[in-house]
């Protein structure tokens, strides 16, 4: 089952690269202009990892990488992550579950202005949330309200 998971998402994601995210291959043996650079997966009875990359030039973003990998482990957790980046902009996130509590993580760069920022998101099934978010520059944070729900909104200057 976990096998078929894993080979679902694996050609999911190519098939989705190949619907016009990334360069069609091309006929007369050029090089498409983002490639897949990494396929990877091992598996075994209690657990596993898989990945996937590409990179190459991407117009008008220059040169561009993404990737993004998932893991599991019986009786521990799962969990999964994305990077992607260019020139100007750099995104990694990723979460884990395990049978008591989930963690999600996001990071963010913004190159040419070197401004960097983070968000810590955990809960627990004995009801507990803790959200934390950094900044490269000064941070104001406020209560609001969205759609009815209690939130909290962070600005950096």
């Amino acid at each position: 089952m976990v096998r078929s998971l894993v080979n679902l998402l694996a050609l999911a994601g190519l098939a989705s690269a190949s619907a016009g995210t990334l360069a069609p291959r091309q006929q007369n043996d050029s090089a498409p202009a983002v490639d897949i650079t990494a396929l990877n997966k091992n598996v075994s009875a209690t657990a596993g990892t898989g990945a996937v990359s590409a990179a190459g030039t991407l117009s008008p973003f220059g040169g561009i990488g993404v990737g993004c990998g998932i893991n599991w482990q019986e009786g521990a957790s799962f969990g999964g992550g994305l990077q992607s980046g260019s020139e100007s902009f750099g995104l990694g996130g990723g979460f884990t579950i395990t049978k008591d509590t989930m963690n999600v993580g996001l990071g963010i760069g913004i190159n040419p202005i070197n401004f960097n920022s983070s968000v810590n998101y955990e809960a627990s099934t004995n009801g507990t949330v803790s959200l934390i978010f950094t900044s490269t520059t000064p941070i104001k944070c406020e209560e609001t309200t969205v759609d009815g729900v209690k939130g909290v909104k962070c600005t950096s200057s």
